[in-house]
Order: structure tokens, then C-alpha cells, then sequence
């Protein structure tokens, strides 16, 4: 028969492991609330979901004659995604780029790498990682619309203060560019080449892009440039960036850290002028990543 002082010491120990209790329940339902770390969810899931606009973006991504997708994204990307174990896939289902936006914001896609422009209205939905490339706005101008516009000034200043139509990609960071041209009426077209064929055959007065897409244009097609005058604008800075949703700072951080260890200061000349070397170093840098 238990004692009064036996009885007393196991009310006691009750009262303490009610106490304590509240305590207990606060710690696993603060634990049961904490985020996933999302890169360890796309290391048990095998896979990183990768948004990618659907029309070919050479040489940063498409498919070649083997039907292979490549590219320096495809090349970055895939790299990433051997560091951390898991396959890629690619969600090429974007009609436009913006579409790819959306699917990082909405958790469709673990991240955006499509030559994508880092632009503030983007940044107030999606995380974008450090520049992977910084590339410059540019302008591609047909010559004899530019010639009826000079009225004595020097081409310079003509070109400043361009008028008439401009022609961009629809919906993509260049109908917001283009706005800083105040005397030209924008026109969306469903590709870039839409836009380049609308200025080589004098329908629009100028196509605007980065300067790596004017370079290309004029470097595989060197009869053009008789009719068209290209025009990078060095203080026009377009970088581009991986977006990843807002909350998955953990993977923007490992997506810094990544780029940061591969060090290869990428430009439009080295992109258009040297891509197989440019590729052959990224690989390089990668695959010094698993030694």
C-alpha cells in the first residue's frame, strides 16, 4: 500500500509532465510547419523540372539533326542536375517566355533557364540567380528607312531619336525595352523571325533584341547586311538569369554557388564567335565539380 509521501512524489512527477507537455506539442507542430527543403524534395523526387520556352533559341537552346536538345542552357542545366544526381526534364510547353515565369511562380517547374531577361517586373514574382550571361540590348535597322530619317542629322542622332515601327517578340521582356523608344509604335511578332523578315522587307523600321540574336543574324546571313545595320546599345545592359519560385531560396543560393564555381565570364562575341570552346570550358568546369 503506497505511503502519503509515495502519493505525494507521483503527483509530482504528473504535475511536471503536465507541464511540460504544451511544450512538447508546440515543437512538433512548429517542425510539422517548417518548409520542405525543396532541393532535398528534387533529390528524393530524381528529377529537375526545367521550364524552357518551346521555340529554339540557337545557340542557347535547340534541337539539333540528331533531335537532341543542346545548347549552353541545356549545357548549364544539365550540368547542375549531375552535381546534385537527378535527371532533367524539360517542359517545353511555354508559348511564350513569360509562359515560363508563370510556371516557376505557380511551383510547375523547379526553375526557368531560357535565355531568360532578369527585369524588374519578373523579380516582383520569381527569384532570379546571379547573371549567367550579361548580353546588351541591340537594334537591327533597315538601312533605307534609317536614310529617309537622317534630314541632315548624323546617324547617331537619328538613331536616338528613331521613328516609326519597332519589332519585338510578343510577350517577352523586349515589348517592355522597347518602350523607351517613345516616337515607335511596337509591334508583337509570334517568333524573331517574324521580326527579322518584317525589317529586311521594310514593313517595320527596326527588330529589337540582345545583341547575341542581331550578331547571329548577320554572321549566318551576310547578304543582309546590305539592307540592315546592326547597333548594340552599350549602356543597355540585358542580363540573364534561373529563375526559381520565391520561396525556394535554398536552390537560388545552390544555383549562385554553382555558376560562381564554373567562372567563365560568357559574352555575346565568346557565344556567337567561339560557342564550341565556350562549352568545351563549361564542361570542364563541371565535371572538375565531381572530383
Amino acid at each position: 500500500m503506497l505511503n502519503l509521501k509515495a502519493i505525494s512524489y507521483i503527483i509530482i512527477i504528473v504535475s511536471l509532465m503536465l507541464v511540460n507537455l504544451p511544450s512538447v506539442q508546440a515543437k512538433e507542430e512548429s517542425s510539422r510547419n517548417q518548409p520542405a527543403n525543396e532541393i532535398q524534395e528534387i533529390i528524393k523526387g530524381g528529377k529537375l523540372v526545367v521550364a524552357m520556352y518551346s521555340k529554339d533559341a540557337p545557340p542557347f537552346y535547340y534541337v539539333n539533326k540528331n533531335n537532341q536538345l543542346v545548347g549552353l542552357d541545356v549545357t548549364l542545366i544539365k550540368g547542375f542536375a549531375e552535381l546534385l544526381g537527378v535527371q532533367v526534364e524539360f517542359d517545353r510547353s511555354s508559348k511564350f517566355l513569360n509562359d515560363t515565369v508563370d510556371m516557376v511562380e505557380n511551383h510547375k517547374a523547379d526553375l526557368a533557364i531560357t535565355k531568360l531577361s532578369m527585369t524588374f517586373k519578373r523579380a516582383t514574382r520569381v527569384l532570379f540567380t546571379e547573371p549567367y550571361v550579361n548580353l546588351h540590348q541591340s537594334l537591327l535597322i533597315n538601312r533605307l528607312a534609317l536614310l529617309k530619317q537622317l534630314n541632315g542629322r548624323s546617324q547617331e542622332e537619328t538613331i536616338q531619336q528613331l521613328s516609326g515601327k519597332i519589332g519585338v517578340v510578343a510577350k517577352s521582356s523586349y515589348i517592355e525595352y522597347a518602350r523607351h523608344f517613345k516616337n515607335m509604335e511596337i509591334v508583337g511578332y509570334p517568333t524573331w523571325s517574324d521580326a527579322i523578315n518584317a525589317v529586311y522587307e521594310g514593313k517595320i523600321t527596326a527588330a529589337f533584341r540582345d545583341d547575341v540574336e542581331i550578331k547571329m543574324i548577320l554572321r549566318d546571313q551576310p547578304e543582309k547586311a546590305l539592307t540592315l545595320l546592326s547597333v548594340v546599345l552599350k549602356d543597355a545592359n540585358d542580363p540573364k538569369g534561373i529563375a526559381v519560385a520565391m520561396d525556394h531560396n535554398k536552390l537560388k543560393n545552390l544555383l549562385n554557388f554553382y555558376l560562381r564555381s564554373i567562372n567563365i565570364n560568357i559574352t555575346a562575341d565568346k557565344v556567337v564567335n567561339d560557342y564550341a570552346d565556350l562549352i568545351k570550358q563549361i564542361e570542364q568546369k563541371i565535371n572538375s565539380q565531381e572530383h
